[in-house]
């Protein structure tokens, strides 16, 4: 019997709501993937300018021919980011058999330590090196 509310056309409230709610969460992982994707881009951005500002800094440096005992400062052209140079003996702990350990310095080498702080402040980027201790400064 076919009457005039038995009409078997179109989805009823249920599917609609299946529908409705499956499409949301594929939208909501779509987002999600595209933040993270942002993100990684903008953490790549991040690493490659400090990258460059390491490579200025070493550079001037290397043209004074003499590396920092200790140095903070802004960063020319590079508006927020700063950083933090420190030097220390370079040391070396080894172990001995039985249990023993023991410290040898190289009064020969110095190992430099370059902060660089990004305006973000999320990630810090250090790089860390070795030279002759005649290249530094005297603290």
């Amino acid at each position: 019997m076919t009457g005039f509310f038995r009409c078997n056309k179109g989805f009823t409230l249920m599917e609609v709501l299946v529908a409705t709610a499956i499409t949301g969460i594929a939208i909501g992982v779509c987002m999600a993937l595209f933040a993270q994707g942002h993100s990684q881009a903008f953490r790549g951005q991040e690493a490659r300018i400090a990258s460059q500002i390491g490579v200025r800094l070493i550079q001037g440096w290397k043209a004074r021919k003499k590396f920092p005992s200790f140095e903070t400062g802004q960063i020319e052209n590079f508006p927020g980011w700063t950083y933090y140079v420190e030097s220390a003996p370079v040391s070396a702990k080894i172990a001995l058999p039985g249990g023993d350990t023991r410290t040898i310095e190289a009064d020969e080498l110095t190992q430099i330590t370059l902060k660089m702080v990004p305006p973000s402040k999320k990630r810090d980027f250090v790089l860390t090196f070795w030279i002759p201790s005649t290249e530094t400064e005297e603290p």
